[in-house]
């Protein structure tokens, strides 16, 4: 399957997001989201769901981890942090120190923190999405499965005019 590459054209823009919530004995729904930023990194959306491409205006492009062959991110430079307001500070410095440095306690990973913590950890949270951020400028190229640029330097499509293109137009198409 051929995939969109998107790659940022300047240092620290690119950022890798995870949600994730925790279901509580009360019924309660605990969360924390982790933002992080890589001096670089690469995003991949599938070329036929290229309704997911930017447009040419777009100053940022989505993309998720789960396509092409890997956001390949390199130097972590910063990580933001935002919990729910259950969570006590004690809780979300344990989390913090899970993702730094993985969890002394855990069979699963006990000194990779990380994404192998997030993912394969012995806890009760989970993954609600995780996706790439990538700010512009940025450079799409059309790759095969295997990593061969077909097109560089894609051209995408500009934003519709939402007067005139539907579902945002106050007009319904005649017949």
């Amino acid at each position: 399957m051929n995939v969109y590459l998107i790659k940022p054209l300047e240092k620290k823009s690119i950022e890798w997001r995870v949600e994730m919530f925790r279901e509580n004995a009360d019924g309660s729904i605990s969360w924390f989201n982790m933002t992080e930023t890589y001096r670089w990194g690469q995003g991949f959306v599938e070329e036929d769901l290229d309704c997911n491409l930017p447009y040419e205006s777009d100053t940022v492009a989505y993309a998720k981890t789960d396509c092409g062959w890997g956001s390949e991110f390199e130097d972590s430079v910063n990580i933001e942090w935002e919990f729910s307001e259950d969570l006590d500070e004690e809780e979300q410095e344990h989390i913090k120190n899970c993702y730094y440095n993985g969890d002394p306690d855990d069979e699963n990973v006990p000194d990779i923190g990380g994404a192998a913590w997030l993912f394969d950890g012995t806890h009760d949270w989970q993954i609600e999405d995780d996706y790439v951020m990538i700010y512009g400028p940025y450079q799409v190229s059309l790759c095969d499965e295997d990593g061969t640029v077909i097109e560089e330097n894609v051209k995408l499509r500009p934003r519709p005019d939402p007067n005139t293109s539907w579902p945002f137009s106050t007009e319904f198409p005649k017949e």
